[in-house]
């Protein structure tokens, strides 16, 4: 089970990453803003899945595999072949109510978490340049972010509430004895 300390070092970073992908700076391109955006959604959502997880010692391997180690958490595990253990079940469960209920946008949040980073020219991508007659280049076409992700307002909104709501959730689990 997760300390209070190692959930505020996640909520910290997600902070971080999220005031960098507000700064109104000409120097931050729109693949790297949305990538920031990406990556706060995901530091916050895994403090949350820290704080909500309640499973066995045992069955940590499988939530590692499935939830923490993955750059799409929630679409991992709904994605998942395997038949879910009852605590990963459970956990799938409270972590899609938590979104539904406490946080506005959580469909654009869903959204940002199913955000991969791909190589493939075609693809909207923000985390890896392609390859074109042997040469690498960064991606350029912007003009289905919002589609893809949502608009960058919202998504910026969408983000923010969560952090805020897995903040509020972090003075609860603070105070409950593990």
């Amino acid at each position: 089970m997760a300390t209070p300390a190692q959930v505020r070092a996640w909520i910290r970073q997600a902070g971080a990453d999220l005031a960098a992908a507000k700064a109104d700076t000409d120097a931050l391109a729109e693949c790297h803003r949305r990538y920031l955006i990406q990556q706060s959604y995901e530091k916050a959502i895994k403090a949350l899945a820290l704080m909500l997880w309640d499973g066995a010692d045992d069955e940590m391997r499988e939530f590692d595999r499935l939830f923490l180690g993955q750059h799409s958490p929630l679409k991992s595990l709904g994605e998942s072949e395997s038949t879910l253990s009852k605590a990963l079940f459970n956990f799938r469960r409270r972590i899609e109510t938590f979104l539904n209920k406490r946080v506005d946008n959580a469909d654009l949040l869903l959204r940002i978490d199913a955000t991969k980073p791909s190589k493939r020219p075609n693809d909207v991508s923000y985390r890896y340049p392609f390859l074109q007659d042997h040469t690498y280049i960064a991606p350029a076409d912007f003009s289905a972010w919002d589609t893809y992700q949502g608009n960058q307002m919202g998504a910026l909104a969408a983000v923010t509430h969560l952090l805020k709501e897995v903040n509020e959730e972090l003075k609860r689990f603070a105070r409950t004895p593990k």
